[in-house]
């Protein structure tokens, strides 16, 4: 038997099936009420969207409370390297005041007249002599450390004055590129 339509015998029996599957389906997504309760029948679409919700909140605040730490942890962090700072540049002040001492005191003992010379007086002026030879070496390499330090933190205050005013055309030229990389 050829039918017209295209569809098999077995087809309507199938498309049955479909019916009442779809129809299954919308009854149970309807609210009915059993026995004169006023609630409605739990639907399992909803609870899965319900339980997702909460895990999806429960996430959300899960993250924001380890980035709470983090920002807790690095601004401690912070914190201590400003204090850090604070202190060494206490220290820097001290060992400034210590040298204005010592500078003074030199003078005192280099100017303090001698009496009666001797090798007591030789020795304790060569002593200061070497002591002073070595602290002026490292107040040199220090001197220097400063002046290159000073002298580029002067070069980064041109770079950021010009890069603000110019824009992408000063920090993406070649020209500065190449000027940069070589030193």
């Amino acid at each position: 038997m050829n039918n017209n339509s295209g569809s098999s015998p077995n087809q309507g029996q199938g498309n049955s099936k479909i019916q009442s599957f779809l129809e299954a389906l919308r009854n149970s997504q309807t609210r009915s009420f059993e026995n004169g309760n006023l609630e409605p029948k739990t639907n399992p679409f909803a609870e899965f969207q319900h339980k997702k919700e909460a895990e999806k909140r429960r996430a959300e605040l899960f993250f924001q409370a380890r980035q709470q730490e983090w920002s807790k942890v690095f601004s401690s962090k912070e914190k201590q390297t400003e204090r850090r700072i604070d202190e060494i540049r206490d220290q820097l002040k001290n060992l400034a005041k210590q040298v204005k001492t010592l500078d003074t005191n030199l003078l005192k003992a280099v100017e303090s007249p001698i009496v009666q010379a001797g090798v007591y007086h030789e020795s304790f002026l060569t002593h200061i002599q070497k002591m002073i030879q070595i602290f002026s070496l490292k107040v040199q390499e220090a001197n220097s450390w400063l002046e290159m330090y000073n002298s580029r933190s002067a070069k980064k205050g041109v770079y950021w004055s010009m890069a603000k005013s110019k824009g992408t055309s000063y920090t993406q030229a070649n020209e500065r590129a190449v000027a940069t990389s070589i030193g």
